[in-house]
């Protein structure tokens, strides 16, 4: 039984470079921040 190889031995990279702890946590506070204001706007009606 025959093995088959690739050409060039580069390791395969398992997945795109996870996105900065900076944007994680702007995003996240911009999402906090948006459900407080619908939040407190549903409660003053």
């Amino acid at each position: 039984m025959n093995s088959i190889r690739p050409e060039n031995t580069d390791p395969i990279p398992l997945r795109a470079a996870q996105p900065q702890f900076g944007t994680i946590m702007i995003r996240f506070v911009g999402l906090l921040v948006v459900a407080i204001a619908v939040l407190a706007f549903v409660y003053s009606r």
